[in-house]
């Protein structure tokens, strides 16, 4: 039987043809360097603590305006991203005993008139229950050294039940915290004194 006709890249020497993968490795890996953007450390903003509140069936929902706030100490066009979290400790007493199923806690964020990206927890009755929600903060940098987000954060009660309404729901007193997290983008180092910072107006 005749032998097959080796390929074209059969007849470059051995070494050639590993001379050429790890070029055509080598190319692949430039390739996704040039592509990501560069990015700085995340800084922490020091933790914001709300003020508790309480929720019931006549005030079943609250809404908290955070202000998000970046600055530095010397002058950068690089633009500024990052995370908001939000940590709320619920407790539930119920106002029926037997009250099933249990509600449940939800964080989301307003837009408009609409509330989105809501995370939820279950309620225990009289036990603390941890919600956590994390919502990104795009690029917006209205100053060379500074930039300020707004939020408005939405807390309410939510049923657990076929039928969407609370019955006897009882209280639910609230604790929460809210902190950010930015960088820097194009740039590995964040500018001279980048500070972050949370707050309500």
């Amino acid at each position: 039987m005749r032998r097959a006709r080796p390929s074209v890249f059969e007849r470059i020497p051995t070494a050639a043809r590993a001379w050429a993968s790890r070029l055509v490795l080598l190319l692949a890996c430039a390739s996704v360097v040039a592509t990501s953007r560069a990015q700085s450390d995340d800084v922490a903003s020091q933790v914001h603590t709300g003020a508790p509140f309480r929720l019931t069936a006549e005030t079943f929902k609250v809404t908290r305006t955070l202000v998000v706030r970046t600055s530095a100490q010397e002058k950068s066009s690089d633009p500024v991203e990052g995370e908001v979290h939000i940590q709320a400790r619920a407790k539930w007493t119920p106002g029926d005993p037997i009250q099933t199923p249990p509600p449940s806690l939800a964080i989301g964020y307003l837009e408009g008139e609409l509330t989105s990206r809501s995370q939820s927890g279950i309620l225990e009755p009289n036990v603390a229950v941890t919600v956590e929600s994390v919502t990104y903060l795009g690029e917006n940098c209205p100053t060379v050294q500074s930039c300020e987000w707004t939020l408005q954060v939405v807390f309410d009660v939510q049923a657990n039940s076929d039928s969407g309404t609370l019955t006897a729901p009882g209280t639910v007193d609230v604790e929460w915290t809210a902190q950010a997290f930015m960088h820097v983008l194009d740039d590995s180092s964040a500018p001279k004194g980048f500070t972050v910072s949370v707050s309500e107006p």
